[in-house]
């Protein structure tokens, strides 16, 4: 009998909440500013995209909207620089290993993502660069003396020396040397004739 009647209590109790209004809670347009998301949205959108074609609308809207005429000629520099250094972070193909994002991740932002799940070292590493993209779009359009694709690499490369600063030292590696690595070649003689490369 106790039993039945504490189920009852359990079924019947009804707590108050202060919710707001519902216009309050609503979902951001597709079309948001930075406003109307966090850094945890940006990490989650981050992680959504597969390709460049869906990064390039989340870099945008991290960016942000151009206040005036020159942070306008900035913004298309500054989502150039911000994309070339998604990609060499992000697996955008989906080939990209766990192992691969962890290495990155120690690489560039000097995280140590020991257990933690491959889910949430993938969040760790996205809340990162939202961090660095969001300093240098700040940097870079804010600099409106000087020329935007300028401003935009030496926005980056501030922002980097804050937040990643591996991405440095990658960027700066040797390139590898130009020009075809193999082909078909005969001896005859003294003399080598190449064939094709």
């Amino acid at each position: 009998m106790d039993r039945q009647r504490a189920d009852r209590r359990l079924l019947d109790y009804k707590p108050e909440l202060e919710l707001p209004p519902v216009d309050e809670v609503a979902a951001p347009s597709d079309g948001g500013s930075r406003g109307d998301y966090g850094e945890l949205d940006f990490a989650v959108r981050l992680l959504e995209a597969r390709s460049a074609a869906e990064l390039a609308p989340v870099l945008a809207d991290l960016v942000g909207p151009a206040a005036n005429a020159r942070q306008a000629a900035a913004r298309e520099p500054v989502l150039r620089v911000l994309q070339r250094a998604a990609r060499m972070i992000f697996p955008l193909d989906a080939t990209g290993a766990p192992a691969d994002l962890k290495r990155k991740a120690s690489a560039v932002f000097g995280l140590e993502l020991e257990g933690l799940s491959p889910e949430d070292k993938e969040f760790e590493v996205a809340r990162h660069f939202v961090r660095l993209a969001s300093d240098a779009a700040r940097q870079a359009l804010a600099r409106a003396a000087q020329p935007p694709g300028q401003a935009a690499q030496q926005a980056l490369m501030q922002a980097a020396r804050r937040n990643a600063p591996g991405l440095l030292r990658q960027r700066s590696r040797p390139a590898e040397p130009a020009g075809p690595q193999g082909g078909n070649w005969r001896r005859r003689g003294q003399r080598i004739q190449i064939i094709d490369l």
